[in-house]
């Protein structure tokens, strides 16, 4: 693989597109600052540094979800802390004002623009207003690997439009993965949690390896669950709320297929729905259903999956076990991680990944594992062997 890099270009007064990811954890409103800012920082200072004219895509959340924001000026406020440069947030993308804004941009300035996914551009490819809308640039630089596995307008559209390349936190990204083989021979470990539980269907081939365990928790667990006929009260009528119920088959079928490899929790840290007025509760599995929400592993499970790490000689981590930004629900995902920490320093190689996780991990000072990386979905497809559609745009150029 032979993507451009920010070094085939000359940046000068040139007008530049350039997608980054700091999708980030909100906890009551506020915007975390977290690893992504740090790496989408470094391109922009080097791009400005250049006296590139910068225009800045990104997104917060999705439609509809608890941590969606349509709005990205405190983004913009933690980049510019960042950057120690002032970059400007524009309410707008395609709208005539925010149009004036990009047209008047001046060298060694940035602007950053509202979320990607306000508008249906970015997921509906047909009569995208991405095409025209790049014309007008020179250059794009895709500095969001970890949202470089989906099909959306902000990444495949601008490589067929415009000459392009990747930025400094995508170039390290790939270098590091590309030496990764995930089917290891040895015993791999692969601890999966979090939300995004539709990008892991592909990561179930691993447990063709007999000597690989999938340590499940967060929504995954529950699915899982709940597929095999368990009822979590709650947790059911949430699942079905968020759609989630439509993975409930191929779940079951992989469960079905590798239920000896596939190790869930027995315990479990509940707690009102209602984050705000939750309060940590450990109950055991055969205590459900019940009306409570699940926050977290308990104390239990963290024990079985210390003892299942044990022997392995690859860790993969990608997402917290459970709501790891509130205290009281930060215990199984901490301890894990320091698990991992302390495992790898033993000469285990360990993988973390996911904006969430590896946020956890900087803000508690928890260090030593073999690579941590930013992205989440498209980390797990990458190393899968499958074939990102960012990449594959980018590789592929501009259409004649």
């Amino acid at each position: 693989m032979k993507l451009k890099t920010i070094d085939d270009f000359d940046f000068k007064g040139q007008l530049v597109l350039l997608r980054v990811d700091v999708n980030s954890p909100i906890v009551k409103g506020k915007v975390e600052d977290n690893p992504r800012f740090k790496e989408a920082g470094e391109t922009i200072s080097e791009l400005l540094k250049k006296k590139a004219r910068v225009v800045i895509l990104a997104h917060q959340g999705r439609k509809g979800g608890e941590d969606y924001l349509e709005d990205l000026e405190q983004h913009a406020r933690i980049l510019s802390k960042n950057c120690k440069k002032q970059i400007k947030y524009i309410d707008g993308l395609f709208e005539e004002h925010a149009l004036k804004e990009i047209i008047e941009l001046e060298e060694g300035k940035a602007i950053m623009m509202r979320n990607v996914r306000a508008y249906e551009d970015e997921t509906t490819l047909e009569n995208n207003r991405f095409y025209p809308f790049c014309e007008g640039f020179d250059i794009y630089v895709n500095d969001a690997f970890s949202v470089s596995h989906r099909k959306q307008g902000s990444i495949i559209i601008p490589p067929k439009v415009i000459p392009s390349c990747i930025g400094r936190g995508f170039e390290r990204e790939i270098n590091a993965l590309s030496k990764f083989t995930i089917n290891n021979k040895g015993k791999g470990v692969y601890l999966l949690g979090g939300q995004k539980v539709e990008d892991y269907l592909t990561l179930f081939n691993v447990l063709d390896n007999k000597n690989n365990k999938i340590l499940a928790s967060g929504v995954l667990t529950n699915l899982i669950l709940i597929a095999n006929g368990k009822n979590l009260g709650y947790e059911n009528t949430w699942m079905k709320e968020k759609e989630y119920d439509k993975l409930l088959p191929k779940l079951k079928e992989l469960y079905d297929k590798y239920k000896s490899q596939i190790v869930l929790p027995i315990d479990f840290a509940v707690g009102n729905p209602d984050i705000n007025k939750a309060k940590r509760k450990e109950i055991s599995l055969d205590d459900f259903p019940t009306n409570e929400k699940v926050w977290d592993a308990g104390k239990k499970t963290v024990e079985l999956f210390k003892e299942e790490m044990q022997s392995a000689n690859v860790i993969f981590m990608k997402g917290p076990l459970g709501y790891s930004e509130i205290k009281d629900f930060l215990f199984g995902t901490l301890e894990i991680l320091k698990e991992v920490s302390k495992l790898s320093k033993q000469g285990a190689f360990s993988l973390l990944g996911g904006g969430h996780l590896t946020t956890t991990a900087e803000k508690h000072k928890i260090s030593g594992f073999g690579y941590v990386s930013n992205s989440g979905g498209a980390l797990i497809s990458f190393v899968s062997g499958e074939k990102l559609p960012g990449i594959d745009a980018l590789e592929k150029g501009i259409e004649k």
